[in-house]
């Protein structure tokens, strides 16, 4: 079992949203969180030229999926989210030792599918 931790541009979510939906992957949770990449931000009305260190809003979304379903998932928000350009986003992906349904006592994998 995976946890896969994905961060777009706000803009993104819906579509990204959709298209996991229509892939099978429904169960999300959603965060809106502010950061930024290796490269600074520039913005087009700053006055001076030099970059800003500026943090930026994004979207997390966090699933947790059975490993054979990863490269899957990570092939949907992909080819949603490529625009080729600085800020398309991140995939994280983690271990996950186990899980527990609270109300069943389900654990594993049938704790979340």
């Amino acid at each position: 079992m995976k946890e896969v931790m994905i961060i777009i541009r706000p803009k993104m979510y819906y579509p990204t949203k959709d298209a996991l939906d229509e892939a099978g992957f429904n169960s999300m949770t959603i965060r809106n969180v502010i950061g930024r990449g290796k490269n600074p931000v520039h913005y087009d009305s700053d006055p001076d030229d030099s970059p800003k260190f500026r943090l930026v809003a994004k979207r997390m979304i966090n699933m947790y999926v059975c490993d054979d379903d990863v490269q899957r998932l990570i092939d949907v928000v992909v080819k949603v989210n490529e625009t080729n350009h600085a800020g398309d986003g991140k995939i994280f992906v983690l271990p996950v030792d186990t899980a527990v349904r609270i109300r069943t006592g389900e654990t594993g994998i049938e704790a979340i599918m």
